[in-house]
């Protein structure tokens, strides 16, 4: 289910984004779709390193690292 969020952006960077939307023939409603998935993505990617690291160095107990691949393993919707 889709749900509407409001936000201030700058206006040249609200004109940028557009703009660039407008070259890959996308809404912007997609355009940010987009970027929004791109962005969880990018911070989960960050927080499996940081695990990673972690788990390497022993400062997490095995329990605690499966429950917490359990809930990384949602996907990401990408409507």
């Amino acid at each position: 289910m889709a749900s509407l969020m409001s936000f201030r952006i700058d206006e040249h960077l609200k004109d940028q984004f557009a703009e660039a939307a407008q070259t890959r023939h996308l809404t912007q409603s997609e355009a940010i779709r987009e970027a929004l998935t791109l962005y969880v993505r990018r911070v989960r990617n960050e927080q499996l390193r940081d695990a990673a690291t972690r788990i390497r160095r022993h400062e997490e107990e095995e329990a605690d690292v499966m429950r917490w691949l359990s809930s990384m393993s949602e996907p990401i919707d990408e409507d």
